[in-house]
């Protein structure tokens, strides 16, 4: 599963994209295509395909969708430690192989004369996007305790991340009307983000993103807070 995730899931998306926009940048002039050159497009497809499936929350929906439908919880509830944590260590310990591939991104990165700012930057981003990512992704798998099937939560999932998250086209070339859709939305924090300021590092962008994971994060916070009171007041077991 780890080769197959690796080397076909990611790298299988990233010569699709290395074709196609060859082709763009071969028909296309200076001035139509402004915002990166194709070496950088080519950097960030790297560094977007990496950190989508490093920021991934597929198994973590499935997990607690089995624990509600089968009811599991009640043998989870009375440990020593409780659900959200138990589940962040599960997602931490899932996603510890797939840092690799951003580490060897950073890695490159720096032989090839990049910016340390933009690298350091990168990585930092990338760790806090774990805690961010399994936060968004504890949030939604908390719609599978009124779901029957966890199907539509996941397919929203990776409509988000492949969409408004960056993955499908970089946020700069995105029309100005989507504009602010496309920059203060969640998923751009766990997949474009990072990669924005890979090609391009500043203050102001850092500044930026800063801002929005404190408003989002804390958002999600009162949000789960709210939504797992009633989820397990919802549930109902046969016993552990």
């Amino acid at each position: 599963m780890l080769i197959t995730d690796l080397v076909i899931a990611t790298g299988v998306p990233f010569f699709i994209q290395f074709a196609i926009w060859r082709f763009v940048y071969e028909g296309a002039s200076a001035d139509q295509l402004p915002q990166y050159s194709l070496e950088e497009t080519y950097l960030y497809y790297v560094a977007v395909l990496a950190l989508n499936r490093l920021n991934n929350t597929y198994d973590l929906i499935v997990r607690v969708s089995t624990h509600v439908h089968e009811g599991q919880l009640e043998g989870i509830f009375v440990k020593p430690v409780n659900y959200f944590t138990y589940n962040l260590f599960v997602f931490l310990g899932e996603s510890i192989l797939y840092y690799v591939p951003v580490l060897l991104i950073a890695i490159y990165v720096i032989l090839s004369g990049g910016e340390w700012s933009g690298v350091l930057g990168f990585i930092m981003l990338s760790l806090a996007n774990l805690l961010f990512c399994f936060m968004l992704g504890f949030l939604l798998s908390l719609s599978t305790f009124w779901l029957t099937r966890p199907d539509m939560t996941l397919s929203f999932q990776v409509i988000m991340a492949s969409v408004i998250g960056g993955t499908l086209l970089p946020i700069a070339y995105w029309p100005d009307y989507l504009q602010p859709l496309m920059r203060y939305n969640p998923f751009r924090l766990i997949i474009s983000g990072p990669a924005e300021f890979l090609l391009r590092p500043s203050v102001g962008l850092l500044v930026e993103l800063g801002c929005l994971y404190i408003a989002w994060f804390a958002f999600m916070w009162v949000a789960y807070k709210i939504t797992f009171k009633h989820a397990c007041n919802r549930y109902s077991g046969a016993g552990g």
